[in-house]
C-alpha cells in the first residue's frame, strides 16, 4: 500500500507537470498555493463545452471563403504597407489560408459540423484592410451555399499582421582551445499581431448570424552569431503569422461548436483514512466507489470538518459521473456544515449546470 500511494503521488506530480504546459502562470500559481495550503488533490474531467454563440439547429454544414483581398486598383497602398514594414509583399494573402485551414481542422472534431473549402475561380474581394466591406448580397450567399449542400457561409471579411522586431547584442563568455573567449551573440526579437474579422451568413433566413472580430499574438526570440543572420527573418515572421492565422481558425471554431476540454476539480486527499482510500478510487476514476467510501464517511463521521470534506468530495464524484442534481445536493451540504470552499464549487457547478442545459439545446438538430 505504501508503494502504491508512492506511485500515485508521483502521478499526482505529473498531473501537475502536464497542466503547466496548458494553464497560464498565475493561474497555476494560485493552483499550487491552493493544494499546498488545503490538502487537496487534482482529477481531470473531459467534458463538451458549449460553443459561445447558439447556431441554428437546421445549420449541420458550413462553406468558407476569403473575402479579405482589396480590389484590382487597390491593392497597392498594401503591397506598399508590405514593402516598407520589411514584412513581405504578399504575406497576408499566403497567410490567410491558414486560418481556414484551422477552422476546418478544429470544425472536424466538432460532434455537430461539418466544413467545406469552397473551390471556385471567382474571387471575393473586401477592403483589404482591418475594416470589413458590406455584406455579400444574398443572391451571391445562396449561390455558394446551394453549389456547395452547406446551408450556412462562413466569411474571412478582414485578415490583417503588424509586426514588431529588433535585434539586441550581448556578450557571452565560452570555453575553446584558446582558453575562455568572449562572442558577441545577436538575438532577434520578432512579436506578430493577427487580426481577423468573420461573418456568418443564414441565407435560410437571410440572417447575419455572427460578426466576429478577434486577435493574438505570437512572438520568437532566437540568438544568432552574426548581425545578418538575426536579421534575416522573413521566413520566420511569415510562419509566426502564418501560426497566428491557424490558432485564429481554431478559436472560431470553438466559438461556434461545442468542443472537447478538460476540466480540472481539486478535492479532498487528506485527513481520515476513508478520506484516503476514496482518493485512490477517484485517481483510477473508479467514482462509483469513491461515492461509496465517501457517503459512509460523511454519515459515520463526529467532525464537522470532516463531514465537510466528505460531502465536498462526494459532490466531486457525482459531477465526474455527470449527475448534476446529486453533486449539487451534495456541496450544499457540504456548506451547510461550515466548508467555506465548498461556495467557490458551487458556484462552478451552478454554472457547468447552465453549459449542461445550453449544450443540449446545442446539440439537437
Amino acid at each position: 500500500m505504501h508503494i502504491l500511494a508512492l506511485e500515485l503521488l508521483r502521478l499526482e506530480k505529473l498531473k501537475l507537470l502536464k497542466m503547466n504546459c496548458i494553464m497560464k502562470p498565475l493561474t497555476l500559481i494560485i493552483a499550487i498555493a491552493f493544494l499546498l495550503n488545503s490538502c487537496m488533490s487534482i482529477t481531470v474531467l473531459d467534458v463538451i463545452k458549449p460553443a459561445d454563440i447558439d447556431v441554428p439547429a437546421e445549420i449541420v454544414t458550413f462553406s468558407i471563403v476569403k473575402r479579405n483581398e482589396a480590389p484590382k486598383g487597390k491593392k497597392m497602398a498594401k503591397r506598399w504597407e508590405g514593402f516598407v514594414s520589411g514584412e513581405g509583399v504578399g504575406m497576408d494573402q499566403r497567410s490567410v489560408g491558414f486560418a481556414s485551414t484551422g477552422l476546418i481542422l478544429e470544425l472536424s472534431k466538432s460532434p455537430r459540423f461539418t466544413i467545406r473549402q469552397v473551390v471556385s475561380g471567382e474571387v471575393f474581394y473586401g477592403t483589404g484592410t482591418l475594416n470589413m466591406a458590406e455584406p455579400l448580397s444574398w443572391e451571391e450567399v445562396e449561390k455558394i451555399c446551394s453549389s456547395n449542400n452547406s446551408e450556412a457561409l462562413i466569411v474571412i471579411e478582414a485578415f490583417d499582421s503588424d509586426i514588431k522586431r529588433n535585434v539586441t547584442t550581448r556578450d557571452v563568455t565560452r570555453n575553446s582551445a584558446e582558453g575562455r573567449v568572449i562572442k558577441k551573440v545577436f538575438d532577434s526579437n520578432i512579436r506578430a499581431k493577427v487580426f481577423i474579422g468573420w461573418r456568418m451568413y443564414y441565407p435560410n433566413e437571410k440572417r447575419i448570424i455572427d460578426v466576429y472580430n478577434d486577435d493574438t499574438y505570437t512572438k520568437e526570440n532566437t540568438s544568432w552569431s552574426s548581425e545578418e543572420d538575426a536579421s534575416n527573418d522573413a521566413l520566420r515572421v511569415e510562419s509566426l503569422v502564418q501560426k497566428g492565422a491557424q490558432d485564429l481558425g481554431v478559436r472560431y471554431a470553438r466559438r461556434i461548436s461545442p468542443t472537447n476540454v478538460k476540466l480540472t476539480r481539486f478535492f479532498y486527499g487528506k485527513g481520515s483514512k476513508s478520506i484516503k482510500r476514496g482518493k485512490i478510487k477517484m485517481l483510477f476514476k473508479d467514482y462509483n466507489d469513491a461515492i461509496e467510501i465517501w457517503e459512509t464517511e460523511f454519515y459515520n463521521a463526529y467532525k464537522l470538518k470532516t463531514k465537510g470534506r466528505a460531502a465536498y468530495n462526494l459532490a466531486v464524484g457525482f459531477e465526474a459521473k455527470a449527475d448534476y442534481e446529486m453533486a449539487i445536493k451534495w456541496v450544499k451540504e457540504s456548506i451547510d456544515v461550515g466548508n467555506k470552499k465548498a461556495k467557490l464549487y458551487l458556484a462552478q457547478l451552478e454554472s457547468r449546470l447552465n453549459d449542461e442545459e445550453r449544450l443540449k439545446k446545442q446539440m439537437k438538430k
